[in-house]
């Protein structure tokens, strides 16, 4: 039987990275149809995905979803054949399960079988513009999490209208003008980092009776070498998500939900309801909705001059499992 390729990374080109050290994707093979094999390899050490204090004996499911996000786009050119210059937008994401046990960290790297399955096609007159796929994720036989993604294309000419009437609307100019002056950022303890350079928020406020959201604004740094790898001219939706997951920590903490920042992310999903500007600030809320033995679930919104351009749900766990080989 067949099996997908783990030897080498795919053309950074192709899952729209510049540096090939942050191309997760090493191949892929074609069951039928609509059912492909894709491999990924996590690796051991990363400067953003393995900068944890708590959770340091596991693997980072944030680097499953960034796999799906990175396969997705693969095969808007490989398989729908979207010419380079296409822009891609993600529209909603999801990582739902994760299982400790499979991403547990080991004395070598861990090679990761993304089975895609292509729910639906979404087409105009002009053909395929867009696909919802599932992914199960495994490492071995062992499933380590089930994946949703759903990503549109357009032309560049295309994009550039929609982009520039979306600035004028916010009363901006529709070239890009200087990034918005950032804050500083919290305390790197508050979200378990390691290096206070991927700490995302600044100025967190813990949930008061009167105000059952924690807060926080969002630090966009355009310089940061994994959330930024290249030029884009909005937020992008992994920033999202961390800030997601960050702003859940804190509020977790606050709560009492949580007893330590040492959480791990369990679940995500985001729904990217706008495009966040970066030369005006971002803010952003989480809600716990329950909490029970082993974690919590909290909802997240992100706002930008009085409107949603991100909702989501995040599950934190404590870590539980044995210790691998760090």
């Amino acid at each position: 039987m067949d099996t997908v390729e783990f030897s080498r990374t795919v053309a950074r080109e192709l899952v729209h990275r510049s540096s090939v050290t942050e191309v997760l994707v090493t191949g892929v093979l074609a069951r039928d149809e609509d059912t492909l094999d894709v491999g990924v390899q996590i690796p051991r050490s990363h400067a953003f995905y393995r900068d944890t204090v708590g959770c340091h004996h596991l693997y980072d499911p944030m680097v499953l979803v960034e796999a799906a996000r990175q396969t997705l786009i693969m095969l808007g050119h490989e398989l729908f054949d979207m010419p380079f210059g296409t822009k891609f937008v993600l529209r909603e994401i999801a990582l739902r399960e994760g299982n400790m046990s499979a991403l547990a960290v080991h004395s070598v790297p861990t090679d990761v079988v993304l089975r895609c399955r292509v729910l639906r096609r979404f087409r105009d007159q002009t053909g395929v513009r867009g696909a919802r796929v599932v992914y199960t994720a495994l490492v071995g036989d062992d499933v380590a999490a089930t994946l949703e993604c759903s990503m549109s294309w357009m032309p560049p000419g295309e994009w550039q209208t929609m982009r520039d009437q979306g600035r004028v609307a916010l009363g901006l100019s529709p070239l890009l003008g200087p990034e918005a002056p950032q804050p500083p950022r919290d305390h790197k303890t508050l979200v378990d980092r390691r290096d206070a350079a991927n700490v995302v928020l600044s100025g967190f406020q813990a949930p008061q009776d009167d105000q059952p959201a924690g807060t926080a604004r969002l630090v966009v740094d355009i310089g940061h070498p994994v959330l930024f790898d290249h030029f884009v001219d909005h937020v992008p939706g992994m920033l999202t998500l961390e800030a997601f997951r960050q702003l859940s920590i804190a509020t977790a903490v606050a709560t009492k939900a949580l007893p330590s920042a040492a959480a791990w992310l369990s679940a995500v999903s985001a729904r990217f309801t706008g495009i966040g500007e970066l030369d005006l600030p971002v803010t952003g809320e989480s809600v716990l909705v329950r909490s029970d033995g082993p974690g919590a679930v909290l909802r997240c919104v992100l706002h930008q001059e009085g409107r949603s351009i991100a909702e989501g749900e995040v599950r934190l766990t404590r870590p539980g499992v044995q210790r691998g080989m760090a």
